[in-house]
């Protein structure tokens, strides 16, 4: 009697750990294809590592629905597979600005806002992007900062949030200061 519950109890345990591992795997697999057809979408993927710039959101040029109000936002697919990448950025005065990486499982691994960036950083703010593992010897006040293991592609996202989105003026600023992000691909790998 006992030998047969031993049996079924190892045969129950057995089937709870593979039932969580192909859960976990079942949705890692799904996430990461998702994110793999939703980047394929944008107008980058072919040219990744170039920003692309969006003007002032608003009700009636948004594609998701609820977006933040009187954003700017510049999006990149990033690329480091084989070389690292440097990212250079101005952060404006007087709006909200912020980076964020987003990983191949849409998984959030860094964000830096304005108020972050100029009390450490300054106004003028540079990030390395390198793959996990990779030894980069900082030169000055540079960000170094190491995709996740499985997320050698992913996207980054630059958002400024414009106080007065009727003020032309300072969208033109602001527009011109968006413009200015620099990425460079480093031969050093």
């Amino acid at each position: 009697m006992t030998a047969i519950f031993i049996q079924i109890m190892v045969w129950i345990i057995i089937t709870l750990i593979l039932s969580r591992l192909l859960y976990i795997l079942g949705i890692t697999l799904y996430t990461y294809n998702l994110t793999d057809k939703r980047l394929k979408g944008f107008p980058s993927y072919r040219t990744p590592n170039v920003f692309l710039h969006g003007p002032v959101t608003s009700a009636a040029s948004r594609l998701v629905p609820y977006p933040t109000p009187h954003a700017m936002v510049s999006a990149c697919i990033y690329d480091v597979r084989r070389k690292s990448l440097r990212i250079q950025a101005k952060v404006p005065d007087s709006v909200y600005w912020s980076i964020t990486f987003f990983a191949r499982n849409q998984d959030c691994y860094f964000t830096l806002n304005d108020l972050e960036a100029k009390q450490k950083y300054g106004q003028d703010i540079e990030i390395i992007l390198q793959k996990r593992g990779m030894a980069y010897k900082k030169k000055n006040n540079e960000i170094v900062v190491s995709a996740p293991r499985f997320s050698k592609m992913g996207l980054i996202l630059i958002r400024i949030i414009v106080m007065n989105p009727s003020d032309k003026e300072e969208i033109k600023r602001i527009a011109k200061i968006q413009k200015m992000v620099i990425t460079e691909v480093l031969g050093i790998d």
